[in-house]
């Protein structure tokens, strides 16, 4: 893994441990008083936030994986064998 990469992972879970320190603030705050208190609806819109939030992450990260894989060797390899069946 190259310095590069891993300040990209590092970023990358700063800001997730970000989006979840969020969600329990304001999870907290919602659930201290009775008066005050979270409801279901709220709870649902803040939890599919975070889950959309944290999935845009994971989705651009393994996006950003992808396009790095060198595939030649594979390419290479599955001409031969396909080839080879024609």
């Amino acid at each position: 893994m190259t310095e590069n990469q891993s300040r990209e992972i590092s970023t990358e879970i700063a800001e997730i441990e970000h989006i979840i320190r969020i969600f329990k603030e304001k999870f907290s705050a919602g659930t201290t008083t009775a008066d005050d208190f979270i409801t279901i609806t709220e709870l649902e819109l803040m939890w599919g936030e975070l889950q959309q939030r944290t999935n845009n992450i994971y989705s651009d990260m393994i996006r950003k994986l992808m396009s790095e894989v060198d595939e030649s060797d594979l390419i290479r390899k599955k001409k031969t064998t396909t080839g080879s069946w024609a």
